[in-house]
């Protein structure tokens, strides 16, 4: 049958031809925040504790069970010189079933400290986050950065060599000097070694950005600038760090400990329900009911309950002291990172209210005092050449200041995204 539109074959073989279909939309700048949404989707360590806390939970429940009863199956009084189980008036099959019950409340201290060790791989959890986070952010910056220097510095090499043309003109004409053409080629050559130096930072800026993130996500474009942060709020306590958290839920958990060694001193009894009947047959004995009760005595408690004991002690104590260092390592981060953000903040105020203005009207009188004839060639260069040197301190101070920033935020607790 003929084609009912023969005009759209030859649209249809366009679109098979290579070039024809559209092209794919470029990918969208990759923000900080979903950096570490896709580090923390990815993060392995996190869901280690996660898993590890599901694990502890599950424990509980068992902890807190009573052992499973035992069944017995009994033949009692063989006759020692013929092993038969009919036949004699003696024999008996005892059929019973035996439940032992802990020490005094080791079942419930026991289901406490499982608990407990959950919770404390859940604030372990929270703060291996914590600490994604900031990692993520650091690479994030630090990969924005090089690339931000990388386009600076392209830049500044275009301008050196539209001043180098110039340079070699009026060397050429004979109204140039050489140590100025000389000056000129060195600051483009140390450019061009910084631009190689650069690429390199670049491409390890973002593998360890691709650790976090993968290598897809890594060569996404980033945004011009970075984001502002929060101010930091120092009145928060860094007490509520997940960190000490977990810590106190150790020392809880260690004290637990204490009162499960202590239930050695009560017994552990058990008790055992039996019924027995004869296995001659045609006997008219009446069958038979047994119950029993078990105790074991903890008399000697010398060598074993109170070294467990004391030794429940040493570890609580312990426990305790690591709650207290890791307590002074957080508030030394915290006084350290707020000092060196600070500093950072002052400087980079200065350099973009003092020092980059400055630069910049430097080079404008240089500019207009060459093209008046009132200034030289060398004057311009070295303008040139201060200006950008400020443009790397600066962005050099403000990257600093961003992740110290970032870093006492996550100190404290505090979401910049």
């Amino acid at each position: 049958m003929p084609s009912q539109n023969p005009g759209r074959l030859p649209g249809l073989l366009l679109l098979l031809l290579p070039g024809a279909l559209p092209a794919a939309p470029p990918p969208l700048p990759l923000s900080p925040a979903e950096a570490e949404t896709l580090a923390l989707d990815q993060d392995p360590l996190t869901a280690r504790y996660r898993e590890q806390a599901a694990a502890r939970a599950e424990s509980a429940v068992s902890a807190g069970a009573l052992p499973d009863p035992m069944l017995i199956i009994e033949w009692m009084d063989l006759p020692a010189e013929r092993l038969q189980l009919e036949g004699d008036d003696m024999t008996q099959l005892r059929l019973g079933l035996r439940q032992t019950f802990p020490r005094g409340d080791s079942r419930a201290l026991r289901r406490e400290r499982e608990w407990l060790r959950a919770m404390t791989f859940h604030a372990r959890a929270e703060a291996t986050m914590r600490e994604t986070r900031a990692q993520v952010r650091q690479a994030y910056v630090e990969l924005h950065y090089q690339r931000r220097l990388l386009s600076l510095l392209e830049a500044s090499r275009d301008q050196l060599r539209e001043l180098l043309e110039v340079t070699e003109r009026e060397f050429a004409a004979g109204r140039g000097i050489h140590q100025t053409l000389l000056e000129t080629e060195l600051a483009l050559e140390n450019l061009a070694d910084r631009l190689d130096a650069n690429r390199a930072d670049a491409t390890g800026a973002q593998a360890r950005l691709a650790r976090w993130i993968g290598a897809e996500a890594a060569r996404r474009p980033l945004p011009d600038s970075l984001p502002e942060l929060p101010t930091p709020n120092l009145t928060d306590d860094i007490d509520q760090h997940p960190l000490l958290r977990a810590q106190d839920l150790m020392v809880t958990e260690q004290q637990r400990g204490v009162a499960l060694a202590r239930q050695g001193y009560r017994p552990e009894w058990s008790v055992e329900l039996t019924y027995g009947t004869s296995t001659r047959s045609g006997m008219n004995d009446t069958d038979r009911l047994s119950a029993m009760v078990m105790l074991d005595l903890p008399l000697f408690t010398r060598n074993r309950q109170d070294r467990d004991v004391a030794a429940s002690l040493r570890e609580a104590a312990a426990a305790g002291h690591d709650r207290e260092a890791q307590h002074r390592e957080l508030r030394q981060s915290l006084t350290t990172d707020h000092a060196t953000w600070q500093q950072l903040t002052e400087r980079e105020r200065r350099y973009r209210q003092r020092l980059l203005p400055l630069a910049e009207a430097s080079i404008r009188a240089a500019e207009e005092a060459y093209a008046a004839g009132t200034g030289d060639l060398p004057g311009l260069v070295r303008a040139r050449i201060n200006h950008l040197a400020l443009q790397i301190t600066t962005a050099d101070v403000t990257r600093d200041r961003w992740i110290a920033q970032a870093r006492l935020l996550s100190l404290l607790g505090e979401d910049p995204s």
